[in-house]
C-alpha cells in the first residue's frame, strides 16, 4: 500500500492521520469523539457519510465538487462535462446533508475549458483551484459569515460512475461527439477501440468535417504522418495519439513505425 500525497504530507507536519476500515464504524466515531473537530472537510470520497456523523460535526461537512452545481452531481463530473462538450465547469464547495451533492453552496468558481483539455489536464487545474476555494470557505466559516445558498434541485444534472461500455468508441457517432468521449476519458480509462482482435485507446484526436461517401463508420480513410482518419456517422476522425494494448502512448509517427495499418481497415463499432 502506497500513501496517498496528503497523508505523506500530513505525516510530516506532524498531523495525525486517522485510517478506520469502514467509515461508519466504531472506529469513527471514537476518532470524532477524540478530535472533537468544529469543521469536517471532504475531497473525493465516495462514500455515503451516515446522518450521525454529519450530525456530529457542530459547524457541517464541507465538500469539494469539481463542477458548477446542480450540474453534474455524482461521481464523475469533469468527465461527463468534456463528454458532453462543455465549455465551461468550475469548482464549488458545498454542505453536506443526506442527499447526494445536494447541500447548500458556500462558494463557487468557474472554469474555462480549454479546446483540447483532457480529464487529465482538467481535473489538475480544478485541483488547484478547489484548493485555493476549501480555504477561502474554510475562512469564512471560521467567521460565520459563509453563505449557504439552497441549491435548485430542478436544474441538476447528473454524472454517474463511467462504465465500461461507455469506454468503447461507437464510430456510428459524429467525429465531435467522438472527439469529447475520448477527451473526457483520457487518460484513464481510456477511450477503446478494437482492431485486429486487439485494444486500442485513442488519446488524442481532430475532428474534421468533411466525409468520404461510401465509407463505413470505422473505416480507416487515410494513413500518414499527421494522423489515421476514420470515418464516423458523420466527418472524420482524426488519431493523433494512441496506446496499444499493453504498451505506453504513441504518438501516430511511432505507432506506424511499429504497426501496419491500411486504408480500408475497420474499426470496430459496438455489438447493437
Amino acid at each position: 500500500m502506497v500513501p496517498s500525497p496528503v497523508k505523506t504530507v500530513a505525516v510530516e507536519a506532524g498531523i495525525p492521520v486517522y485510517q478506520p476500515e469502514k467509515f461508519n464504524s466504531d472506529d469513527t466515531w471514537r476518532m470524532l469523539e477524540e478530535v472533537a473537530p468544529e469543521l469536517a472537510i471532504i475531497v473525493a470520497y465516495s462514500a455515503k457519510i451516515s446522518k450521525r456523523a454529519l450530525d456530529s460535526v457542530p459547524k457541517g461537512w464541507l465538500n469539494l465538487h469539481p463542477s458548477l452545481l446542480p450540474k453534474y452531481r455524482g461521481a464523475a463530473p469533469m468527465q461527463w462535462a468534456l463528454m458532453e462538450g462543455e465549455e465551461r465547469t468550475g469548482v464549488t464547495t458545498f454542505f453536506l446533508n443526506e442527499a447526494w451533492d445536494a447541500g447548500p453552496i458556500c462558494l463557487q468558481e468557474e472554469l474555462e475549458i480549454l479546446p483540447e483539455e483532457d480529464y487529465g489536464s482538467l481535473s489538475r487545474r480544478c485541483a488547484e483551484m478547489g484548493a485555493d476555494l476549501v480555504l477561502r470557505s474554510a475562512g469564512l466559516i471560521a467567521e460565520d459569515q459563509e453563505p449557504r445558498t439552497p441549491q435548485d434541485d430542478l436544474q441538476a444534472t447528473f454524472a454517474p460512475l463511467i462504465k465500461k461500455e461507455e469506454t468503447v468508441i461507437d464510430w456510428r457517432r459524429s467525429s465531435r461527439e467522438i472527439k469529447n468521449r475520448i477527451r473526457g476519458l483520457t487518460p484513464i480509462p481510456g477511450a477503446r477501440t478494437f482492431w485486429n482482435e486487439s485494444v486500442l485507446k485513442i488519446q488524442r484526436s481532430l475532428a474534421l468535417n468533411e466525409d468520404s461517401v461510401g465509407a463505413l463508420p470505422g473505416e480507416v480513410l487515410a494513413v500518414g504522418p499527421e494522423g489515421v482518419d476514420i470515418q464516423t456517422g458523420e466527418g472524420r476522425l482524426r488519431i493523433t495519439k494512441l496506446q496499444p494494448e499493453n504498451k505506453k502512448p504513441m504518438e501516430i509517427q511511432e505507432f506506424l513505425n511499429g504497426y501496419r495499418l491500411e486504408v480500408g481497415s475497420l474499426f470496430s463499432n459496438p455489438q447493437a
